[in-house]
């Protein structure tokens, strides 16, 4: 569509220079050139108009006021600590004032819930939130479970034996000779098959429920002797919950795999949208779990054994296989472009999973008592599901009858999952965080380091001569968040500058690489010094901290520097048990996230689909840009976040930009927005 609209615009410049040439038109000079600055600029070129009378400096004056509007779209360097600090610069974007009128009411219904309705449809996930299976009220139990017309006719002690089936059988053959020698027909033969035939079910139904019962002893002694306790209870609650919450975690599956699909798109590929996604109608299963009551006085150790086998049908009645839903993705690829592609559903269905997971709880004094928990498999969990890459449902071929490929894929799943949680890895969660209701990545302070100086560094070189010494800041060895100027041929060099940076976490530490600059060559890690971040929650200030470089095991030298941390006010709780909330404060630390945009206009770039990313501005600033998001309108951003350090929170002010990501031409801006912090914060405290 976007080449079909690109034709459209050449045409209609062809058409306007036509009928400015023609005498007889009425369209004179000055209106074709207005038409093929339109429409050049509606194609994404970079088009301009100039005064032909202007000088050269002129010229050049009108060129950069118009490249104001229309230049591709650049990162700008952003420094460790984002301030709203005036500097005189900003990103040059064309914002509005400032206003509340974009600001959203929720709705909510009469007990203050918010309505579900407006959150999106179920369609694509098998089923909206109930409470329970509509099949289960009907028929409870196995089919063990109901007895027949004749078994609450006759006692258990005429079934179940050896010769109660042998009389069966002898009675049937003596019933038939006799039918036969009176010239009975083929009804009365068929009479005497039913008979028979209802005794022997009836009798195969009590052996089989009294080798049940035996199984189940025989189980419960075996589970005793391994020292595992039965989760029924659990099993129990998810056939309740579950009908509730697995169309939530689908739809939750369908909105982000789609974003990420859309950014991971081959170039010979129009789009790969989730069609459909769904978990199934049967819960997982929690088969027994061992505990470890030696362990520590704040830690608690369990191992958990699950299984998710939602085709196990033989715990299930009738109807409820009847009625039941497997779980199901069909993922669509689209082949061609525009108007000429086509899609295809590769379908992987009836997915099944089992492993033996450890789960170890780490507690604390103060509420919730659960300060994390660390989640681990002790052994590689197996996995079965069916792939049909083409033909559908019908006519599919499961891609793992082709010899090799299934292990393949599975080694693949095991490379990733080993190292995030495959023993001795573990996948923490952060329970206290996320139920004090505090996002586990928020800001908890500033750091500050003041850089005085660094005496005797050394070049592990010696052929190196002097360095050219600078340092740089970052938590435990990740990204850089500061950088100190560079002082030439000094091995003890004074920097005096100050670093601020927004910490999250006192859990790792603070780490400062000590650098030789060389303008050719590669720069020289001369060596690294390490300080505990942890030792903060007590004593918030530490000056001239000496902190010895170190490099190969050896000292190389030592940095000086001042280390203070500045937290985040927090209420305190009174005498009386009431908390007292955290006193009002023009300075702060503001956490600016833009999560998703809906419906947007894609008619000023030429086409449907569009490629948009967020600009986040700060008093005009640019702060962060979001991914760029490929072929859709409904974008979800991962990424669009930024923690800023507000110095004067009446005169900030946020903005967003939303831009259109093109390839060759200049990146089209699709919408603006600008608020002010104050009414940003006023706004949500309403529910806006």
């Amino acid at each position: 569509m976007e080449g079909t609209a690109g034709r459209v615009s050449e045409l209609k410049q062809q058409v306007a220079l036509e009928a400015a040439a023609d005498p007889n038109s009425s369209v004179t000079v000055s209106q074709a050139e207005d038409t093929l600055l339109a429409q050049s600029k509606a194609g994404g070129a970079a088009a301009f108009q100039l005064d032909p009378d202007a000088t050269p400096e002129e010229k050049a004056a009108q060129l950069k006021a118009a490249t104001q509007s229309i230049r591709p779209h650049r990162k700008h360097q952003v420094a460790a600590l984002v301030t709203d600090q005036d500097d005189g610069e900003t990103a040059g974007y064309d914002l509005p004032p400032p206003s509340k009128a974009g600001a959203i009411p929720i709705t909510k219904d009469a007990d203050g819930n918010v309505n579900k309705e407006e959150l999106g449809e179920y369609s694509k996930v098998g089923w909206a939130p109930r409470f329970g299976n509509p099949w289960d009220t009907e028929e409870q139990g196995s089919l063990l479970d109901h007895a027949t017309f004749l078994e609450g006719q006759l006692d258990d002690k005429f079934f179940g034996e050896w010769f109660h089936n042998a009389a069966a059988i002898v009675f049937a053959c003596l019933a038939s000779w006799t039918i036969a020698a009176l010239g009975g027909g083929l009804g009365w033969v068929f009479l005497v098959m039913a008979a028979c035939g209802t005794y022997y079910r009836t009798s195969l139904r009590r052996v089989r429920r009294n080798f049940r019962d035996d199984v189940h002893r025989e189980l419960a002694k075996d589970k005793l002797d391994t020292n595992t306790e039965s989760l029924e209870w659990i099993n129990s609650f998810l056939v309740k919950f579950w009908p509730i919450y697995a169309p939530v975690i689908c739809q939750t599956v369908i909105l982000s795999v789609d974003q990420v699909l859309s950014t991971t798109t081959p170039p010979f590929l129009d789009s790969l949208k989730m069609k459909f996604f769904t978990l199934g109608t049967k819960p997982p299963r929690m088969e027994h779990v061992k505990t470890y009551p030696k362990a520590e006085d704040d830690t608690v150790l369990m191992d958990w054994k699950f299984s998710f086998t939602p085709n196990d049908t033989e715990d299930m009645t009738a109807k409820q296989v009847k009625n039941k839903v497997n779980p199901k993705v069909v993922l669509e690829v689209r082949v061609g472009k525009a108007m000429l592609s086509t899609g295809l559903d590769i379908i992987v269905e009836d997915m099944a999973c089992s492993g033996l997971m450890r789960v170890k709880m780490k507690l604390q004094l103060p509420f919730p008592h659960i300060d994390r928990v660390e989640i681990c498999f002790l052994e590689r969990p197996t996995f079965d599901y069916v792939c049909k890459p083409i033909g559908g449902d019908m006519l599919g071929f499961d891609m793992n009858f082709v010899p090799g490929l299934q292990g393949f894929i599975q080694e693949q799943i095991h490379a990733n999952l080993a190292p995030m949680m495959y023993a001795p890895n573990v996948f923490p969660i952060e329970i206290a965080k996320m139920l004090a209701g505090n996002p586990v990545d928020q800001a908890i302070g500033v750091l500050q380091v003041t850089f005085h100086g660094a005496q005797g560094l050394k070049n592990p070189d010696k052929f190196s001569g002097t360095p050219d010494p600078y340092a740089t800041l970052s938590i435990n060895n990740r990204d850089v968040l500061g950088k100190t100027k560079t002082v030439e041929g000094n091995a003890s060099p004074r920097w005096n500058e100050t670093i601020n940076i927004i910490l999250t976490s006192l859990r790792e530490p603070l780490t400062i690489h000590v650098w030789d600059y060389n303008e050719v060559r590669k720069d020289k890690d001369l060596g690294v010094c390490t300080f505990d971040l942890e030792q903060m929650a007590k004593v918030t200030e530490y000056e001239n901290a000496q902190l010895e470089v170190i490099a190969s095991g050896r000292p190389r030298g030592i940095v000086q520097a001042d280390i203070r941390f500045f937290p985040v006010l927090e209420g305190h709780k009174l005498a009386d048990g009431t908390v007292e909330a955290a006193p009002e404060s023009s300075t702060g630390i503001v956490k600016f996230t833009v999560d998703q945009a809906k419906d947007l206009d894609g008619t000023k770039s030429l086409g449907a689909a569009i490629n948009p990313y967020a600009v986040l501005l700060l008093n005009g600033k640019e702060v962060t840009t979001s991914k760029k998001l490929n072929h859709t309108n409904n974008p979800i951003w991962p990424d669009a976040s930024k923690e800023m350090l507000i110095t004067d929170r009446k005169s900030a002010k946020l903005g967003v930009v939303i831009k259109d990501s093109k390839d060759l031409a200049a990146d089209v801006v699709l919408g603006t927005y600008q608020i002010k912090l104050d009414d940003l914060l006023e706004l949500s405290t309403k529910g806006q």
